[in-house]
């Protein structure tokens, strides 16, 4: 039976997603069938087709239109302009059996994901890697402080549950119980936290590094998060997960991400595997990758940013930790109303 990859992007993101894509297939042991929720993607299709016949994949292109349709019925206004963001949560409608391997545009894949791939999910309809916010955000969605948050940029999906399970009907129960102007780390990542609640198999840490896992130690990560090793991740596992990381996620917005000027928080190796693989997809893209690299090398916000937080990591933390949580008390009032 193939395995399944699936991506969702539109002609803006293309680039990201054959990055991703490429470093994907590249530690794929065996063919996949690959999947591109795709919005007016028009002739950048021919960049990802390119990809899946170098690695001698089937590529298959789904409209958004075939799933936003559902959610315009359902009355579920768009998301940042879009309906992208939950059209993974549809993809039993097209796969009947097999693992789905969901990721976002912004990943970068360095290890082999077979493991991940065949992981075991308990009998459960999706797994995912618990995120790395505070623990403060359950609240906003109903659960307590000890529940499991996850992320939601890579997920894995068992197809035959998923249908069994009608999880798209599931997925669109669970929206009328949130706020969606009351969100705060994303619509799509706190509907699928509820939605699935109890039903998450919590998948290993290094499908989805993102820089605080990446940077800090766990002593760090447990204060930024009010979590520790019972409801995270061990110690252990965050050392070997940063001596073998599969998937590197630069999720939370411009200063994580390398291929944006404002970019700060990432690591070097993770920023040059991104840079050179772009470089041999698009030499000459959109990115000025020798710009980006300056910016990489002698951007002063970068070299006050990792001298602080590699000083005083526990300080850094403890103050980024509580300003989260600030952030959150105005959304945390307005969903008790």
């Amino acid at each position: 039976m193939a395995d399944h990859i699936l991506y969702a992007t539109d002609k803006n993101y293309c680039e990201l997603c054959a990055v991703s894509l490429y470093s994907l297939l590249s530690h794929l042991n065996g063919k996949a069938v690959i999947h591109i929720i795709e919005s007016s993607l028009e002739e950048r299709k021919d960049d990802l087709k390119r990809i899946a016949d170098q690695f001698g994949c089937e590529i298959d292109f789904i409209p958004i239109e075939d799933i936003s349709g559902r959610l315009v019925e359902a009355g579920i206004p768009p998301y940042r302009g879009g309906y992208s963001p939950y059209a993974r949560f549809f993809i039993s409608d097209y796969i009947e059996e097999g693992r789905v391997l969901y990721l976002d545009c912004d990943t970068l894949v360095k290890d082999d994901m077979s493991s991940v791939i065949s992981f075991d999910l308990k009998g459960n309809p999706l797994g995912a890697v618990i995120d790395q916010s505070t623990s403060s955000v359950n609240v906003l969605i109903g659960h307590t402080k000890k529940d499991k948050y996850f992320n939601s940029g890579v997920l894995l999906f068992d197809a035959r549950m998923c249908r069994e399970q009608n999880v798209p009907e599931k997925f669109l129960e669970a929206v009328k119980t949130i706020d969606l102007s009351n969100t705060f780390l994303g619509a799509d990542q706190e509907i699928m936290n509820v939605a699935f609640f109890n039903q998450i198999t919590t998948l290993p840490v290094s499908a989805n590094m993102m820089f605080t896992c990446r940077f800090f130690k766990p002593s760090a990560i447990y204060s930024v998060s009010s979590k520790n090793a019972s409801n995270y991740y061990t110690e252990q596992e965050f050392a070997e997960a940063n001596r073998k990381p599969c998937v590197i996620h630069f999720a939370g917005g411009a200063p994580y991400q390398p291929w944006r000027e404002e970019g700060v928080y990432y690591m070097d190796e993770d920023a040059d595997a991104w840079f050179e693989l772009c470089e041999k997809l698009y030499p000459q893209g959109k990115y000025d990758l020798n710009k980006l690299r300056s910016i990489k090398e002698n951007s002063s916000a970068r070299r006050r940013f990792f001298s602080t937080a590699g000083r005083v990591p526990g300080l850094y933390c403890f103050l980024k930790g509580r300003y989260r949580n600030l952030k959150l008390v105005p959304k945390m009032i307005r969903s008790r109303k």
